[in-house]
């Protein structure tokens, strides 16, 4: 977070490339979405942008990259599958818990996959691959950024105004609250598995 910081620390175009940051994230990009709303939230704060507008920036971003996901699976449909498969990017056992989840719970599935790191990318893309309707994606997956985008931003936003003297102080707190939030969606994910694995001969219709 410090190093992103300081990389982007003045520039003009720094919410921007947060913004590009985060539709790489939707197709993948191997970097925390939570830290990158709040380093909006800092640059915000610490530019003097208001929250609310950078919000409505990065939710765009946020949307902008899982519909580039959900858009790819739906175009290439099993072979995107089956090289996430092969490539080693989804097991085969995460692949038919996410089948399984999707099938279980419909498009609401949707709104609960926003809040799994690591898990979203892959679920969005068999979802668009099973063919599910654009419509009911983007109305649930808007709800649930409509959540997380705001509350990290604002997040972001506050932490600087609390800690913006001590940055290690800060880059702490930052990293403290990106372990909690790993560890809350791991809960829901385990909560969610263990749902789908209980109903799994229902879900197979036996």
């Amino acid at each position: 977070m410090e190093s992103l910081f300081q990389l982007f620390h003045g520039s003009p175009f720094a919410l921007w490339v947060l913004f590009a940051l985060l539709i790489l994230c939707g197709v993948g990009l191997p970097m925390p979405e939570d830290i990158i709303l709040i380093g909006a939230g800092l640059i915000a704060e610490e530019s003097g942008h208001s929250w609310i507008a950078i919000s409505f920036l990065m939710y765009l971003g946020v949307l902008a990259g899982d519909s580039l996901i959900f858009a790819v699976g739906r175009r290439f449909g099993c072979r995107i599958l089956t090289l996430m498969r092969n490539r080693n990017w989804v097991s085969r056992t995460k692949q038919e818990k996410i089948e399984a989840l999707f099938r279980r719970h419909g498009a609401t599935a949707f709104f609960v996959a926003r809040f799994m790191p690591g898990l979203r990318a892959p679920f969005f893309c068999t979802a668009g691959a099973m063919k599910a309707r654009y419509a009911q994606f983007v109305l649930f997956d808007s709800l649930a950024a409509l959540i997380s985008v705001p509350a990290f931003v604002w997040l972001g936003r506050f932490l600087w105004s609390r800690f913006s003297d001590d940055f290690v102080q800060l880059s702490g707190v930052i990293s403290r609250t990106h372990t909690y939030t790993l560890i809350a969606s791991a809960a829901v994910l385990a909560a969610i598995l263990s749902a789908v694995w209980w109903n799994w001969d229902k879900l197979n219709g036996r």
